[in-house]
């Protein structure tokens, strides 16, 4: 993630950009949001709809409790206002993977609106320092916290799927998504950078999941973001003219999207064309939006109140005379949600003061491994080995799963107890630092989760040899392979002393401990060449 990669797209300093996100968040329901359908994923092709699903007369919808709980603990993260009366409207417009004709949606009477997010700027400290676009507070235990202004927050469902037969020329309809719920986020337009961007969606994302709004998917994120990019001479106003970029998957194509189509802006606007407003999409392969459509007119969807849906209607603690079951209370899911992924990483700089500052945990929450982090500081009992822990964390680890993705299948693959007990033996000296890397690199490729450590340093023999005799033998055997070292030690120590310690780590495949080796080399050479 390039810290200056929005500055640098506006170097000429004649543009500045404001971006901002419409944002699907797919629900983790059982069941769908009006009907009771399963929301499984991956299921057999139409096997999970009902009725309602299918539009046929006569179907009715009702709301899934779970769904507006949902709802209301993403409301609560993002410091919403909470409407206690809103309402349900019927979106008209055609689409085959649409039955009804309508979605089913809150666009003029959200639930929630006139939210505040606060999030954490990843970037480092010295990337940060040289962009003139931000200031960075020069404290080591602060966080850099921007924030994005939440226009409203509205229940929804999703649509169905079509699958577009290419040898038959037809396109047949999954209508198994149909009906799951949805909470759509819609920011202000604060953001004016891609990193922003990337910061702004990857806290939101953490919240989600933390909050059992969302799950964890097997890509980046489970949201669906479209950003509305529009770029403006300094010194004026907005006119209120925005580019679209649909359906955006993941991270890094947020950020890509968004700097491609802030250069292209600038290169429009430079050359003294308009920019059009219009619908674009992001071509993952050429690394470059594309024009979808125009957006002259504003489609009419001709809103209506739905009529097979009451009001929607919230309460909190102060309501005295409303107790219902069911009715959702605000207060009782604000006093259920855990402790904020911000809050949680200030408790961890207080916690871990010793060893731990802002710098290492942007690092960790750059490359996605805060919550590994968290999990394998559980299993340590003191600073001193959690500081290790960290080490290994940013080295071996950042080396082996360089990104978001990788770190999963890290974290799979090498359980935060089996991570924590290596941590425990490299402290013990039972293996060394010079094996770790190999050491992690085969848990890591292993798939058998049951497997512990001691299983693989017999496999792979690579117990540290502590002994001191046996260590004596080891390097007076080096030393009888290279006679030439031994006199060349007056001359060059330091180089020899390098030389011999590489030569035994070889050959005994990193079960030396340097401080060890490098002493009793040094008191041999020393006793020979006196």
């Amino acid at each position: 993630m390039a810290a200056t990669a929005a500055a640098a797209i506006l170097s000429s300093g004649r543009f500045y950009a404001l971006i901002g996100f419409e944002i699907h968040v797919k629900l983790a329901t059982n069941s769908k949001m009006f009907s009771a359908s399963s929301a499984a994923p991956a299921q057999t092709t139409n096997s999970q709809v009902t009725p309602f699903d299918m539009a046929l007369p006569g179907s009715l919808p009702y709301l899934n409790r779970a769904c507006l709980e949902a709802g209301v603990r993403a409301a609560v993260g993002l410091n919403c206002q909470i409407n206690k009366i809103s309402h349900f409207e019927r979106k008209h417009y055609f689409y085959p993977d649409s039955p009804s004709g309508y979605q089913i949606t809150q666009q003029r009477y959200p639930f929630a609106s006139d939210g505040l997010f606060h999030y954490p700027l990843l970037v480092k400290r010295d990337k940060l320092k040289a962009s003139t676009k931000h200031k960075f507070v020069d404290n080591p235990n602060s966080f850099v916290i921007k924030q994005c202004r939440i226009e409203r927050i509205q229940l929804e469902h999703d649509t169905g799927r079509s699958i577009h037969d290419e040898y038959q020329n037809r396109t047949l309809i999954d209508l198994n998504r149909f009906g799951t719920g949805l909470v759509e986020i819609v920011t202000r337009p604060d953001i004016q950078s891609s990193l922003e961007g990337e910061s702004f969606l990857r806290e939101l994302n953490r919240l989600l999941i933390k909050y059992n709004i969302c799950e964890q998917s097997g890509l980046e994120t489970a949201l669906r973001v479209d950003a509305n990019v529009s770029l403006h001479r300094k010194d004026t106003m907005p006119d209120g003219s925005r580019v679209e970029v649909k359906n955006l998957g993941s991270f890094i194509d947020v950020r890509q999207a968004i700097d491609f189509e802030i250069k292209r802006q600038e290169q429009l606007l430079t050359n003294n064309y308009p920019i059009q407003k219009e619908t674009r999409t992001y071509d993952t392969n050429k690394h470059q939006t594309v024009h979808l459509r125009r957006k002259e007119d504003q489609i009419d969807y001709r809103f209506m109140i739905e009529p097979n849906l009451p009001p929607l209607f919230l309460y909190d603690d102060n309501d005295k005379n409303i107790n219902r079951k069911d009715f959702v209370n605000i207060d009782h899911i604000k006093r259920s949600l855990p402790m904020s992924p911000l809050d949680e990483r200030k408790q961890y700089l207080d916690k871990y003061k010793d060893f731990l500052t802002v710098e290492h945990l942007h690092e960790l929450l750059r490359l996605d491994m805060i919550d590994y982090f968290r999990d394998v500081m559980i299993q340590l009992d003191n600073n001193h080995l959690g500081h290790i822990a960290l080490e290994v964390l940013l080295s071996d680890v950042k080396s082996i799963s360089y990104d978001g993705r990788k770190i999963r299948k890290f974290a799979q693959a090498v359980s935060s107890t089996l991570f924590a007990d290596i941590i425990k033996n490299l402290e013990k000296r039972i293996i060394t630092r010079f094996s770790l890397y190999t050491l992690l690199t085969l848990c890591n490729k292993n798939r058998d989760s049951t497997r512990t450590l001691k299983s693989f340093l017999d496999e792979h023999n690579m117990y540290a040899i502590n002994d001191e005799n046996e260590l004596e033998k080891l390097c007076l055997k080096i030393l009888e392979e290279n006679p030439k070292q031994i006199d060349r030690y007056k001359t060059n120590p330091k180089k020899v002393l390098e030389q011999l310690h590489s030569n035994i780590c070889k050959k005994h495949h990193g079960r030396i401990h340097d401080d060890l080796v490098n002493d009793l080399f040094k008191r041999l050479l020393d006793k020979r060449t006196k």
